[in-house]
């Protein structure tokens, strides 16, 4: 029996130009897109999972657009309101029977008669003789899993909720788009057997998804539908009548996407929803590794060949990446497709109004999920196809790096040894760290803490250290605030540079970048002094903070040069005490 039609029931999360939070079907979110600001989700990654499956209807219902005339005149027009192109698409002799969340033959991006239970039993009376359902909260990635690890959630991972279709249909998306790795459950299909092998991870869950944003809903979908050529077997899930067996097939020899509608609606995982808390769910599509995601920024080392999607950093906010990101005149960097897209439309006066860029990431350690980002960063226009400027800007991000690092560095914990371990120099708060624990300890060249004889502080001394410096460390305040001061940056950069001569302004008349500079120093500054005040106005810790310097020079800003590397073979021998030969 078909239930709840996504193109018909409200389900999608909108704020309306004025602010306030309602929810449409596939159909009215489309044409009504000029009357809506954007799509926003609790979870990002069902707002990035939304933007893709949208954008995938839209490239299937225009048949493109294939080129710039054809997207022009679509932008030209405003809204999607009354476009046949759409509404035929969604039509009930098109792909509306495709959209049904149950469905007996077709459920949406699920796979119909999936059973992966083991029977007993013959003739037609057949038992369960083990349920290898599983409660729908696997979806979510924020949700504890079987084992227990909780994340966000603290619900027990074998709890079986009720969720509401609405519900239900988002988790698919964000499933499809996000799923992890994991051990995949063998079944059947319809009585056919199937083998899965080890699940990969969806298409998303490596790198970050980006998506440009217009006044409405409308233009940031149409600045993100990047004129194509499609590919006749560019296939959505719902429209391909042979997709189960082209993913079984996938099992035993990944395939490549065969364009972007695919890789937006994909079938990552077999799922089928059984009621409002339970369903069968195992491997699904496995795909070659490429960079092609038209939505993801790629870089790659000056050694390599292959492209490689920049990554969320649980420690990291993503506009610290922004010159890796947004760089379109480099050969070792590779931006989402949109840039270039918009990029191309400023130099024709297509487009006057600068878009803002959306960053969705998921950072995963070993398969697990730590957490999510979504950021909202102004898109540098004038910074994009500069390679002056891109430089500049990236030179300027590691001079912020390098007083990070003077800030804090130097401990870390060895999960081989089991020990901590020091590196040189270390950073301003475990200095002060250092001479709060061992007044005796004495600070020598660059940053060197030793002993009175000479030697590292012992492991008891930097364990105890770790963990003060950890708890007291200013970084998190530092970037934080750091953050709306590199927005100014992007705004204001391009004046640094004079145009007629071709070349940077005076260094006096560089506003931006002293303005940075000048920001970095003091927030630093700042930051620190915060840390120092957790410990106290003991003498031991004003002694401690006496012995350190709290500001910061041009000196701090300078990068650190990458360590020169020695063979083991040097190593080894330096080791022993060989002699040169």
């Amino acid at each position: 029996m078909a239930e709840f039609n996504l193109i018909d029931e409200a389900w999608i999360p909108c704020i309306t130009r004025d602010g306030s939070s309602k929810e449409f079907g596939i159909r009215d979110t489309l044409l009504k897109a000029h009357e809506l600001r954007e799509i926003c989700d609790d979870s990002p990654l069902v707002t990035v999972a939304i933007h893709r499956l949208l954008l995938a209807i839209l490239y299937r219902a225009f048949q493109g657009p294939s080129g710039m005339s054809q997207w022009k005149a679509l932008y030209a027009s405003g809204s999607c309101n009354g476009n046949k192109a759409i509404t035929d698409y969604l039509a009930k002799d098109q792909w509306y029977d495709r959209f049904f969340l149950y469905d007996d033959d077709y459920p949406f991006l699920q796979v119909a008669k999936l059973d992966l239970n083991e029977h007993k039993g013959d003739g037609k009376i057949k038992t369960i003789k083990k349920d290898k359902s599983d409660g729908l909260m696997r979806l979510v990635r924020e949700a504890p899993d079987k084992g227990g690890r909780i994340l966000f959630d603290h619900r027990v991972g074998t709890e079986r909720p009720e969720y509401e279709a609405k519900q239900i249909v988002k988790m698919i998306l964000a499933a499809q788009s996000y799923a992890g790795t994991g051990v995949a459950s063998g079944g059947a299909i319809a009585g056919q057997k199937i083998n899965p092998t080890p699940c990969q991870f969806a298409s998303c869950v490596d790198g970050l998804c980006i998506w440009l944003q217009g006044e409405n809903l409308f233009q940031t979908l149409l600045l993100n539908l990047v004129p194509i050529s499609l590919n006749a077997n560019d296939l959505p899930a719902w429209e391909d009548s042979n997709i189960v067996g082209s993913v079984k097939n996938s099992w035993k020899k990944p395939i490549a996407f065969a364009g972007p509608v695919q890789r937006f609606a994909p079938l990552s995982r077999f799922i089928c929803v059984l009621d409002r808390r339970s369903m069968f769910f195992t491997n699904g599509l496995k795909t070659t590794a490429d960079a092609g995601d038209p939505m993801k920024a790629y870089l790659r080392s000056s050694d390599k060949v292959q492209f490689t999607p920049i990554e969320l950093r649980k420690d990291k906010a993503a506009w610290r990446d922004v010159h890796s990101l947004f760089s379109l005149a480099s050969t070792t960097r590779k931006p989402p497709d949109s840039l270039n897209h918009v990029a191309r439309l400023f130099q024709d006066g297509t487009l006057s109004a600068k878009p803002r860029a959306n960053v969705v990431g998921l950072a995963t350690a070993q398969g697990k999920s730590l957490l999510w980002r979504h950021e909202r960063i102004p898109v540098p226009i004038a910074i994009l196809g500069s390679v002056d400027l891109t430089e500049r800007l990236a030179l300027l991000i590691a001079e912020a790096e390098a007083v990070g690092n003077e800030l804090s560095r130097g401990l870390f914990w060895s999960a081989t040894t089991k020990k901590t371990i020091r590196t040189e120099p270390v950073g301003r708060i475990q200095m002060i760290c250092d001479f709060v624990l061992a007044p005796s300890l004495e600070l020598r060249g660059n940053g060197l803490i030793r002993t009175a004889d000479g030697r590292f502080p012992d492991d008891a001394h930097n364990a105890s250290c770790l963990s003060l410096s950890g708890n007291l460390d200013p970084r998190p305040a530092y970037w934080a605030r750091l953050e709306k001061h590199f927005f100014d940056l992007l705004e204001n950069l391009p004046s640094d540079w004079d145009g007629s001569v071709g070349n940077w302004k005076p260094d006096d008349q560089q506003i931006a970048t002293r303005t940075w500079r000048d920001a970095v120093r003091q927030e630093a500054k700042r930051a620190l002094e915060e840390s120092i005040r957790c410990l106290g106005a003991t003498a031991r810790s004003v002694s401690a903070v006496a012995r350190v310097q709290t500001d910061f020079s041009d000196n701090d800003l300078r990068p650190q040069p990458p360590k020169a590397k020695t063979s083991n073979r040097k190593s080894k021998a330096a080791s022993k005490g060989g002699k040169k030969k």
